[in-house]
């Protein structure tokens, strides 16, 4: 407006130097109070924020220790199928070499017979 006020014809130089002199002359109160509201706001929500902050990082950090906890669970749980399985191996052939005994027992004593 200032470079307007001072170039081009009369009328538009008047209507510039009018128009900056409405707005040098306008009262900065709004935006003042509006950027002290906006910090005021600002603050309100640090602090309104700030227990949701702290209990967001206790809930991430009781996640963690929750899926280590799954992990190790789920690695023993593994581990006790494994023996479980080879329990019922070493059970089956224990069963089979009892039969075969059996068999054997029932041989000799054909024999003998």
């Amino acid at each position: 407006l200032k470079k307007k006020s001072e170039t081009g014809g009369v009328v538009s130089r008047n209507k510039a130097a009018n128009e900056l002199a409405q707005h040098l002359a306008e009262d900065p109160l709004p935006l003042r109070k509006a950027k002290i509201t906006l910090e005021a706001a600002q603050k309100r929500a640090e602090k309104t924020r700030a227990p949701f902050e702290a209990a967001t990082k206790e809930a991430q950090a009781a996640r963690a220790v929750a899926e280590e906890a799954a992990g190790k669970a789920s690695n023993a749980r593994k581990a006790a199928d494994a023996a479980k399985d080879e329990s019922e191996r070493d059970k089956r052939a224990a069963e089979a070499a009892v039969e075969q005994a059996k068999q054997r027992v029932q041989e000799a004593e054909d024999y003998l017979e």
